[in-house]
Protein backbone atom coordinates (compact mmCIF):
# COMPACT_ATOMS: atom_id res chain seq x y z
CA UNK A 1 0.00 0.00 0.00
CA UNK A 2 1.58 3.15 -1.03
CA UNK A 3 0.28 6.46 1.01
CA UNK A 4 -0.15 9.74 -0.67
CA UNK A 5 -0.18 12.88 1.70
CA UNK A 6 -1.10 16.44 -0.22
CA UNK A 7 -0.96 19.06 2.19
CA UNK A 8 -1.66 22.59 1.13
CA UNK A 9 -0.27 24.97 3.24
CA UNK A 10 3.24 26.84 3.98
CA UNK A 11 5.63 24.66 4.25
CA UNK A 12 7.42 26.64 6.71
CA UNK A 13 3.77 25.89 8.93
CA UNK A 14 3.40 22.48 7.65
CA UNK A 15 6.53 20.84 7.91
CA UNK A 16 7.43 20.71 12.05
CA UNK A 17 4.74 19.26 12.37
CA UNK A 18 6.24 15.86 11.04
CA UNK A 19 7.82 13.38 13.03
CA UNK A 20 11.96 13.99 13.56
CA UNK A 21 13.39 11.45 11.62
CA UNK A 22 10.54 10.62 9.33
CA UNK A 23 11.09 10.54 6.07
CA UNK A 24 13.61 8.44 3.79
CA UNK A 25 14.56 11.44 1.71
CA UNK A 26 13.90 14.83 0.78
CA UNK A 27 13.89 15.68 -2.93
CA UNK A 28 12.62 19.07 -3.71
CA UNK A 29 12.51 22.28 -5.96
CA UNK A 30 12.16 25.50 -3.86
CA UNK A 31 12.25 29.06 -4.32
CA UNK A 32 15.27 30.72 -5.80
CA UNK A 33 14.16 34.08 -6.09
CA UNK A 34 15.02 34.98 -9.15
CA UNK A 35 12.05 36.23 -10.26
CA UNK A 36 12.01 39.74 -11.98
CA UNK A 37 9.19 42.02 -12.53
CA UNK A 38 10.12 41.45 -16.83
CA UNK A 39 8.56 40.66 -19.55
CA UNK A 40 9.87 40.32 -22.90
CA UNK A 41 8.70 40.87 -26.00
CA UNK A 42 9.75 38.90 -28.58
CA UNK A 43 11.05 40.07 -31.88
CA UNK A 44 8.62 38.51 -34.62
CA UNK A 45 9.32 37.47 -38.05
CA UNK A 46 7.23 39.66 -40.40
CA UNK A 47 8.18 37.68 -43.79
CA UNK A 48 7.63 34.33 -41.99
CA UNK A 49 4.30 35.31 -40.56
CA UNK A 50 3.51 36.23 -44.03
CA UNK A 51 4.72 32.73 -44.86
CA UNK A 52 2.75 30.66 -42.44
CA UNK A 53 0.66 32.92 -40.37
CA UNK A 54 1.93 32.27 -37.26
CA UNK A 55 4.27 34.26 -34.95
CA UNK A 56 7.13 32.27 -34.06
CA UNK A 57 8.27 32.03 -30.17
CA UNK A 58 6.25 33.28 -27.18
CA UNK A 59 7.05 36.82 -25.21
CA UNK A 60 8.89 35.63 -21.93
CA UNK A 61 7.83 36.58 -18.73
CA UNK A 62 11.06 36.25 -16.07
CA UNK A 63 8.04 36.54 -12.62
CA UNK A 64 7.59 33.20 -11.77
CA UNK A 65 5.12 34.51 -8.77
CA UNK A 66 4.68 35.20 -5.15
CA UNK A 67 6.41 32.15 -4.05
CA UNK A 68 9.60 33.49 -5.78
CA UNK A 69 9.47 37.14 -4.63
CA UNK A 70 11.43 38.18 -1.20
CA UNK A 71 11.61 41.31 -0.35
CA UNK A 72 15.87 40.86 -0.30
CA UNK A 73 18.52 38.55 -0.19
CA UNK A 74 18.38 38.42 3.49
CA UNK A 75 14.99 37.83 3.59
CA UNK A 76 14.96 35.18 0.93
CA UNK A 77 17.90 33.14 3.43
CA UNK A 78 16.28 33.42 6.53
CA UNK A 79 13.04 31.59 4.30
CA UNK A 80 15.70 28.77 3.54
CA UNK A 81 17.70 28.04 6.60
CA UNK A 82 13.98 27.76 7.80
CA UNK A 83 13.10 25.23 5.96
CA UNK A 84 16.41 23.55 5.31
CA UNK A 85 16.63 22.95 8.82
CA UNK A 86 13.06 21.19 9.02
CA UNK A 87 14.34 18.92 6.72
CA UNK A 88 17.32 18.14 7.96
CA UNK A 89 14.99 17.03 11.92
CA UNK A 90 12.14 14.74 9.67
CA UNK A 91 15.32 13.32 7.65
CA UNK A 92 16.15 9.78 8.83
CA UNK A 93 19.79 9.68 10.08
CA UNK A 94 21.64 7.95 7.01
CA UNK A 95 19.28 9.17 3.99
CA UNK A 96 19.90 11.51 1.07
CA UNK A 97 19.03 15.82 1.25
CA UNK A 98 18.74 16.22 -2.70
CA UNK A 99 17.73 19.92 -4.05
CA UNK A 100 17.71 21.84 -6.98
CA UNK A 101 18.98 25.18 -6.21
CA UNK A 102 20.84 28.61 -7.47
CA UNK A 103 23.84 27.51 -8.82
CA UNK A 104 25.48 30.80 -7.53
CA UNK A 105 24.01 30.06 -4.35
CA UNK A 106 24.28 26.39 -3.87
CA UNK A 107 28.01 26.82 -2.12
CA UNK A 108 26.69 28.55 0.55
CA UNK A 109 23.92 25.83 1.07
CA UNK A 110 26.70 23.22 1.11
CA UNK A 111 28.59 24.81 3.73
CA UNK A 112 26.06 25.52 5.65
CA UNK A 113 24.67 21.56 5.88
CA UNK A 114 28.50 20.78 6.07
CA UNK A 115 29.46 22.44 9.27
CA UNK A 116 26.14 23.11 11.17
CA UNK A 117 24.81 19.21 10.97
CA UNK A 118 27.96 17.56 9.91
CA UNK A 119 26.47 16.80 6.04
CA UNK A 120 29.01 14.70 3.45
CA UNK A 121 28.12 15.83 -0.10
CA UNK A 122 27.38 13.18 -2.64
CA UNK A 123 27.94 14.98 -5.51
CA UNK A 124 26.02 17.58 -7.86
CA UNK A 125 23.82 16.22 -10.91
CA UNK A 126 23.27 18.61 -13.94
CA UNK A 127 20.08 18.95 -15.73
CA UNK A 128 20.45 19.76 -19.47
CA UNK A 129 17.95 21.29 -21.38
CA UNK A 130 17.89 20.16 -24.70
CA UNK A 131 15.93 23.04 -25.88
CA UNK A 132 16.29 25.61 -22.97
CA UNK A 133 14.58 29.05 -23.57
CA UNK A 134 16.51 31.70 -25.40
CA UNK A 135 18.59 34.26 -24.22
CA UNK A 136 16.68 37.32 -25.71
CA UNK A 137 17.64 40.09 -23.75
CA UNK A 138 20.67 39.24 -25.43
CA UNK A 139 23.71 39.87 -22.69
CA UNK A 140 24.88 36.16 -22.31
CA UNK A 141 24.64 32.30 -22.99
CA UNK A 142 21.34 30.63 -22.52
CA UNK A 143 20.50 29.33 -19.10
CA UNK A 144 20.95 25.74 -20.15
CA UNK A 145 21.49 23.21 -17.31
CA UNK A 146 19.87 23.82 -14.13
CA UNK A 147 22.31 21.78 -10.77
CA UNK A 148 21.05 19.55 -7.95
CA UNK A 149 22.84 18.66 -4.74
CA UNK A 150 23.16 15.29 -2.79
CA UNK A 151 24.18 15.39 0.95
CA UNK A 152 23.69 12.39 3.30
CA UNK A 153 22.52 13.04 6.81
CA UNK A 154 25.10 11.52 9.35
CA UNK A 155 25.38 8.33 11.46
CA UNK A 156 23.31 6.19 10.07
CA UNK A 157 23.24 3.66 6.47
CA UNK A 158 23.04 4.93 3.10
CA UNK A 159 20.62 3.31 0.94
CA UNK A 160 21.51 3.57 -2.84
CA UNK A 161 20.75 1.44 -5.33
CA UNK A 162 23.97 0.57 -7.61
CA UNK A 163 22.32 -2.42 -9.25
CA UNK A 164 20.16 -0.56 -11.06
CA UNK A 165 24.00 0.46 -12.92
CA UNK A 166 26.22 3.38 -13.45
CA UNK A 167 24.80 5.97 -13.76
CA UNK A 168 26.83 9.51 -15.13
CA UNK A 169 25.79 13.02 -12.74
CA UNK A 170 23.70 14.66 -15.82
CA UNK A 171 20.82 13.97 -17.50
CA UNK A 172 19.92 15.56 -21.11
CA UNK A 173 16.31 16.26 -21.40
CA UNK A 174 13.98 18.45 -23.06
CA UNK A 175 11.81 20.92 -20.65
CA UNK A 176 8.57 19.13 -20.28
CA UNK A 177 6.36 19.72 -23.32
CA UNK A 178 3.14 18.03 -24.95
CA UNK A 179 0.79 16.60 -22.88
CA UNK A 180 3.52 16.66 -19.73
CA UNK A 181 3.08 20.34 -19.57
CA UNK A 182 1.05 22.30 -17.21
CA UNK A 183 0.85 25.70 -16.59
CA UNK A 184 3.99 26.00 -13.78
CA UNK A 185 6.76 27.72 -14.87
CA UNK A 186 9.27 25.36 -13.29
CA UNK A 187 8.04 21.88 -14.12
CA UNK A 188 10.17 19.59 -13.84
CA UNK A 189 9.87 16.40 -16.26
CA UNK A 190 9.00 13.13 -14.55
CA UNK A 191 11.96 11.22 -16.56
CA UNK A 192 14.85 13.84 -14.47
CA UNK A 193 12.75 12.75 -11.22
CA UNK A 194 13.05 9.03 -11.78
CA UNK A 195 16.30 8.50 -11.30
CA UNK A 196 16.85 9.97 -7.77
CA UNK A 197 13.56 8.11 -6.27
CA UNK A 198 14.84 4.90 -8.28
CA UNK A 199 18.95 5.06 -6.92
CA UNK A 200 18.27 6.93 -3.44
CA UNK A 201 15.25 5.42 -2.10
CA UNK A 202 13.48 1.58 -1.74
CA UNK A 203 10.00 0.87 -2.31
CA UNK A 204 7.82 1.58 0.96
CA UNK A 205 10.22 4.66 2.07
CA UNK A 206 8.83 7.95 2.22
CA UNK A 207 9.55 11.23 0.29
CA UNK A 208 9.27 14.08 1.17
CA UNK A 209 9.01 17.44 -1.54
CA UNK A 210 8.24 20.79 0.87
CA UNK A 211 7.55 22.89 -3.11
CA UNK A 212 5.44 20.42 -4.77
CA UNK A 213 4.68 22.52 -7.26
CA UNK A 214 3.02 20.49 -10.30
CA UNK A 215 3.28 17.47 -8.53
CA UNK A 216 6.18 15.71 -10.69
CA UNK A 217 7.76 13.87 -7.18
CA UNK A 218 4.66 12.43 -5.94
CA UNK A 219 3.40 11.43 -9.58
CA UNK A 220 6.97 9.68 -9.78
CA UNK A 221 6.97 8.33 -6.00
CA UNK A 222 3.20 6.78 -6.79
CA UNK A 223 4.43 5.13 -10.22
CA UNK A 224 7.65 3.48 -8.20
CA UNK A 225 5.68 2.57 -5.22
CA UNK A 226 7.15 5.25 -2.58
CA UNK A 227 5.12 6.79 -0.30
CA UNK A 228 5.34 10.61 -0.60
CA UNK A 229 4.34 13.76 1.80
CA UNK A 230 4.00 17.15 -0.52
CA UNK A 231 3.50 20.09 0.58
CA UNK A 232 2.16 23.12 -2.54
CA UNK A 233 0.95 26.39 -0.77
CA UNK A 234 -0.85 27.84 -3.79
CA UNK A 235 -4.23 26.09 -4.39
CA UNK A 236 -4.14 26.56 -8.66
CA UNK A 237 -0.83 24.36 -8.59
CA UNK A 238 -2.21 21.68 -5.94
CA UNK A 239 -5.52 21.36 -8.28
CA UNK A 240 -2.68 20.46 -11.20
CA UNK A 241 -1.19 17.73 -8.50
CA UNK A 242 -4.66 16.54 -8.13
CA UNK A 243 -5.53 16.39 -12.19
CA UNK A 244 -1.74 14.46 -12.82
CA UNK A 245 -2.62 11.86 -10.17
CA UNK A 246 -6.33 11.39 -10.74
CA UNK A 247 -7.00 12.00 -7.03
CA UNK A 248 -8.72 10.05 -4.99
CA UNK A 249 -9.41 7.50 -8.05
CA UNK A 250 -10.53 3.78 -6.67
CA UNK A 251 -7.09 2.30 -6.92
CA UNK A 252 -6.80 -1.00 -3.88
CA UNK A 253 -2.89 0.38 -3.63
CA UNK A 254 -2.78 3.81 -2.86
CA UNK A 255 -4.25 5.48 0.24
CA UNK A 256 -5.00 9.26 -0.49
CA UNK A 257 -4.42 11.85 2.10
CA UNK A 258 -5.65 15.49 1.54
CA UNK A 259 -5.10 18.07 3.98
CA UNK A 260 -5.36 21.96 3.99
CA UNK A 261 -3.37 23.54 6.88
Amino acid sequence: MVKLTLIQGDALKVLPSIPSESVDLVFTDPPFNISRNVKITRTRNKEEFCRTGKWRGKDIDLYFGEWDDFKSENEYWKFTIKWVDECVRVLKSGRIFATFFDRDKINFLSSYLQRKYGFKCKGYFAYIKRNPAPQARKVKWMNAWEEIGLWQKPNGKLVYNYQLGQHPDYIILPICQGKERTPHPTQKPIKLVEPFILYWTNEGDTVLDPFLGSGTTMVVCRNLKRNCIGIEKNPSYIKICKERLNWGSSLSDIEWDFKVV
